[in-house]
């Protein structure tokens, strides 16, 4: 169960990320703009390490090896 509420969390947390960049085009206030952007950022930033404890450290080297190392290897594949 921790470990769904942990995978529950990180996809919540790509979500908030993905909203950022639609706030600037918001007719908002400049002020109130830079409210939610902050918000945004520290929400996703706290659900992701939070899904992170949860789900355990099984899961997250499960994800680091998926996709990370795919970068690191299409990286090194270029050169």
């Amino acid at each position: 169960m921790k470990k769904k509420a942990g995978i529950v969390l990180i996809v919540l947390s790509f979500v908030l990320w993905i909203f950022i960049p639609i706030v600037p085009f918001l007719s908002l206030s400049t002020g109130m703009k830079t409210a939610i952007v902050s918000g945004l950022f520290i929400a996703g930033e706290v659900t992701f390490w939070l899904g992170a404890l949860l789900a355990g450290k099984d899961i997250v080297k499960k994800f680091i090896q998926k996709y990370l190392r795919k970068k690191e290897k299409s990286n090194d594949d270029v050169s």
